[in-house]
Order: C-alpha cells, then sequence, then structure tokens
C-alpha cells in the first residue's frame, strides 16, 4: 500500500495491486461460499427452465423470371426487362424484411387456434404466466421480439429465426410466417398491377398519338409481364434457400454459460461481502 499526500496535508493511501490480490485471498473463504450457493442456484435455474429449440430458415431475394435464361453482357431490350424484373425482385424482397412481423402478418396467424395454443407454451419456467387473450398487436409486438432475420455473411442471403419449446410448432411457426407474408405481397402487388393495367388500357384507348401510344404499349407490356410474375404458382418476394429446420438440442438455456456467469456472480458477491464485513 502506497501513502501520497494531498495538497491540503492529508494522507490518502493507494492500494496497489498486491493489496488487491491479497483481499481477494483474504476473502477466499466468503467467494468459495458464495459460489457453492451460486453454483446450486444455476443447478436449479437449469432443472426448471424449460429448453427452446432454434427453427431456422435461410432466404434470399426471389428470382426474376427469366433471369436463368438471360446471358451475362446481353445489352439492349432484354437487359432493361431484366433489370425492371431484379427491381422488382428487390423491392418484393425489401417488403418481405419489414412486413414478415407486422400487424398485417399478426392478424392472419391470430386466427389460427394452433398457433395460439402453440404460443401458450412458450414460457421460460412452467410456473410463468403467459398472455391468455391474443389479438394482433400483441402478437406483432411477440413477432418482433422474438423472430429475428438475420444477413447470412454479408450476402443478400436471410436467416429466419426462432426459439421455441417445442420443435414442430418452431418450425411450422417460421414456414408460416414466410408462406403468409409473400402471398400477402403477392396479392397486394396482383391489385396494383391490376389497377396500372386498367389505367394504362383506358389511357391507350383515348391516345391518337403514336409516340404516346407505343409508351403507353410499352408499359402495358411490362405490367402484362409483372402480372404474370405475380401469378405463378411459386414464391414472388422471398425464394426459400434452406427449408425450415430445428436444433436437435436445446439452444437455451445454455449451461455452458449459466453455469460460468452464476460463479462469477458468487465470486463477485463473496468479495463485496467480505468487504462490506471488513470495512475500516
Amino acid at each position: 500500500m502506497t501513502v501520497a499526500q494531498t495538497p491540503d496535508n492529508q494522507i490518502v493511501s493507494e492500494k496497489t495491486l498486491y493489496d488487491v490480490l491479497r483481499d481477494f485471498w483474504r476473502a477466499k473463504f466468503w467467494m468459495l461460499g458464495f459460489v457453492i450457493i451460486m453454483t446450486i442456484a444455476a443447478f436449479v435455474f437449469l432443472s426448471v427452465a424449460n429448453d427452446f429449440y432454434r427453427a431456422e430458415m435461410i432466404i434470399a431475394p426471389a428470382s426474376p423470371m427469366g433471369q436463368s435464361l438471360q446471358k451475362a453482357g446481353d445489352v439492349g431490350e432484354g437487359s432493361a426487362q431484366l433489370g425492371e424484373e431484379n427491381f422488382q425482385s428487390n423491392a418484393a424482397f425489401l417488403r418481405f424484411e419489414n412486413t414478415y412481423n407486422g400487424a398485417s402478418v399478426a392478424n392472419f396467424l391470430v386466427r389460427d387456434k394452433g398457433i395460439i395454443s402453440g404460443l401458450a407454451l412458450d414460457r421460460n419456467f412452467e410456473f410463468s404466466e403467459n398472455l391468455e387473450k391474443w389479438d394482433a398487436d400483441n402478437l406483432s409486438e411477440y413477432l418482433k421480439k422474438r423472430i429475428r432475420l438475420e444477413p447470412v455473411s454479408g450476402t443478400p442471403l436471410r436467416r429466419m429465426i426462432y426459439l421455441h419449446p417445442d420443435k414442430k410448432f418452431a418450425v411450422d411457426m417460421v414456414k408460416r410466417i414466410h408462406r403468409i407474408t409473400d402471398e400477402m405481397i403477392r396479392a397486394r402487388i396482383l391489385v396494383e398491377t391490376n389497377q396500372r393495367i386498367d389505367y394504362l388500357n383506358a389511357s391507350l384507348g383515348k391516345t391518337t398519338n403514336p409516340d404516346h401510344k407505343r409508351s403507353l404499349a410499352n408499359l402495358l407490356m411490362e405490367q402484362e409481364r409483372l402480372k404474370m410474375m405475380v401469378s405463378l404458382d411459386q414464391p414472388y418476394a422471398a425464394s426459400i434457400i434452406e427449408p425450415a429446420y430445428s436444433s436437435v438440442r436445446a439452444r437455451w438455456p445454455d449451461p455452458y454459460i449459466i453455469y460460468p456467469v452464476f460463479i462469477f456472480i458468487g465470486m463477485l458477491l463473496g468479495f463485496v461481502t467480505y468487504g462490506l464485513k471488513h470495512h475500516d
């Protein structure tokens, strides 16, 4: 322990590393006692906590129709149409990323009794209480907290993750969220496309200028192509790269994390208790 003198001639002792290590050694029995207590507490915690399994699905922006047939380096009308399809695909996937956990999707899920019964099992402990009455707003808040959409190594791919005590329900939940969100986006795009087609057909019948007719005809052709893409029986916004699956072992609670955390807390509590008991 070193001694320092302040400007007002007060002597202040400063602890060195040796003093801190000596305090740890003196508090070893307190720390050991609290470590034993916290180890028992960790065992009890792991015994009463529900096991949560992790369901995953990897998705990506849906490939535009005809993309595989387009050769690299092509220019002209074909590449322009491909660029428009790529834009539509990216825009639809952006919708997906910002819609899958919203109230619109929750409004469809909350109508399913199977979903509600599965949500009743989502408890950290068997004795924990869960929400009894679910509505679209509550379910949307739940989805925002529990469903994660993570990037995959800086690629356009996204990994949808969900933890739940029931493996089958977790996988089914991820599948339904993807299907409902994709179909909802498809329906909205179809309505918008039909409205634009009706408008362009009406405008085309009223226009006499050849240049305007040609421009309107090109726009109408693009919308007809978009309508055909939307009408295909395949994912429109998000394609499934890796189907939903569940982890074999529970991902939470993890004993390799719980025990070290509880032991560290026990050591800290023991050292603090010793310090309070022997405080000068």
